[in-house]
C-alpha cells in the first residue's frame, strides 16, 4: 500500500512538472510576441558578421564621400594610400578603423524608402550623394566590407550599395571625410628655438632677413634693413618660425608639382642645417617642396631626417599658412615706407644677403 501511494504521488509530481514547463514554454513565446510587438524594428548583432577573423586577409580600402575620395592598399613597405604616390598612412587610424568596422552593431531598423536616404545621410556618394562609401577587399576582388554610412552628430546609419533599408547603428569610427587625416603630413619636426636666419622671399614685395643671435633672442631684421623696427616682435617670431609649423592639407609625390615658385624660404639652424623651401601654385593650390643642405659636418645628423621625410613630397598648405609663411614685409615693418605707385613687383626676387 505504501509503495502505491508513493507511486501516485510521484506520478502527480511529475505532471505537475511538465504542466510548469508547459506554462513556462508558453510564457516564454508569450513574452517574446510581447517584447517584438512592443519593439518590432529591434535588430541585435554585429553589422558586419565574423569580420575580426578576416581582417588578416584585407588588401585594400577604398573610402568615397562628396568631400575625398581615397584608396589605401597593402604595399611591400606597410599600408599606404595609394593615390597620394603610396604615402605611408597612420597605423592608428587603421586600426581604429578596423575595430570601428568590427564592433559596428545593429540598434534598429529605420526606413527602406529611398526618398528619405538622404535625411539620414545614406546616399550613394559613387552617385553624387550625401554617405560615406567604405569598402575593404581581399586579394580576390571579394568585399570583406561594403557599407553606405551616413554619420551623424549623435547617431550613425548604414546601409549596404544596391538594398534601400536603412539601419541605425552604433560604434566609434575615425573621421572618413578628410584624407589627411590618415597622413602624417607635418614636414618638418625641428624645435622652432633652432632656427637662427630665415629669409623670406614674399610672392609680392621686397625679399627680406630675419635673424637671431640665441635661442632666447628675439628675430630682427638683418641686412639692408638692420635696425628698421618692427611692428611686433611676436610677428617677426610667428614670420620666422612658421615653417616648423606649418600644417599642410594633402600630399603629392613632388615630380608631380612643376612651376616656378611663387615664393621661397630659406632657414638656417643653429648647426648649420639650411632648409629650402618653395611655395609652388600648382592647380588651385599652393604647394611646399623641402630640400636639405649641410652647411657644416655636424649639420647632417639634422640634415638626413629632413630629406628622407620630406624630400621626395610636395605638400600642400592653406591660404592661412601660405601668407604666415611669406608675408609681406611691409606687414611685418612698424614704419612702412611707401612704395612707389608704379614700382615693378617681382613674383620670386632672391633673398638678399648682408
Amino acid at each position: 500500500m505504501t509503495t502505491e501511494l508513493a507511486q501516485r504521488r510521484k506520478g502527480r509530481a511529475l505532471s505537475w512538472a511538465v504542466a510548469a514547463i508547459a506554462a513556462a514554454g508558453i510564457a516564454a513565446v508569450t513574452l517574446a510576441i510581447e517584447v517584438r510587438s512592443a519593439a518590432p524594428d529591434r535588430i541585435v548583432g554585429p553589422v558586419v558578421p565574423g569580420l575580426a577573423g578576416r581582417l588578416a586577409e584585407a588588401q585594400k580600402i577604398t573610402i568615397v564621400s562628396p568631400d575625398a575620395r581615397y584608396r589605401i592598399a597593402k604595399t611591400a613597405k606597410g599600408w599606404a594610400m595609394t593615390d597620394r604616390g603610396d604615402f605611408p598612412v597612420r597605423a592608428a587610424r587603421l586600426a581604429q578603423l578596423t575595430s570601428g568596422l568590427t564592433n559596428l552593431a545593429f540598434v534598429r531598423r529605420m526606413t527602406s524608402n529611398p526618398e528619405r536616404h538622404a535625411r539620414l545621410g545614406v546616399t550613394d556618394p559613387a552617385q553624387g550623394g550625401n554617405g560615406v562609401l567604405v569598402q575593404i577587399e581581399n586579394a580576390r576582388g571579394a568585399f570583406l566590407v561594403n557599407l553606405i554610412l551616413g554619420v551623424q552628430r549623435d547617431a550613425i546609419y548604414a546601409r549596404k550599395p544596391g538594398d534601400n533599408q536603412v539601419w541605425a547603428v552604433r560604434g566609434e569610427l575615425p573621421p572618413l571625410r578628410d584624407a589627411s587625416i590618415w597622413l602624417d603630413l607635418q614636414p618638418l619636426t625641428l624645435a622652432p628655438d633652432t632656427l637662427r636666419r630665415v629669409e623670406i622671399v614674399p610672392n609680392q614685395g621686397r625679399p627680406y632677413i630675419l635673424e637671431r643671435a640665441s635661442a632666447d633672442a628675439p628675430f630682427a631684421f638683418a641686412g639692408a634693413l638692420a635696425g628698421r623696427e618692427p611692428i611686433s616682435a611676436a610677428a617677426l617670431s610667428d614670420a620666422a618660425e612658421h615653417l616648423t609649423r606649418v600644417q599642410p592639407t594633402d600630399v603629392l609625390p613632388a615630380p608631380t608639382v612643376q612651376g616656378p615658385p611663387s615664393a621661397r624660404v630659406r632657414a638656417t639652424t643653429a648647426d648649420g642645417a639650411l632648409i629650402d623651401a618653395e611655395l609652388i601654385t600648382h592647380g588651385d593650390r599652393v604647394w611646399l617642396k623641402l630640400a636639405a643642405r649641410a652647411e657644416r659636418p655636424e649639420a647632417q645628423a639634422t640634415v638626413d631626417p629632413i630629406n628622407a621625410r620630406a624630400s621626395a613630397w610636395a605638400y600642400a598648405i592653406s591660404p592661412n599658412d601660405f601668407e604666415r609663411l611669406t608675408p609681406a614685409l611691409e606687414s611685418l615693418l612698424r614704419n612702412p615706407a611707401p612704395a612707389p605707385a608704379d614700382a615693378p613687383q617681382s613674383p620670386a626676387p632672391q633673398a638678399e644677403k648682408n
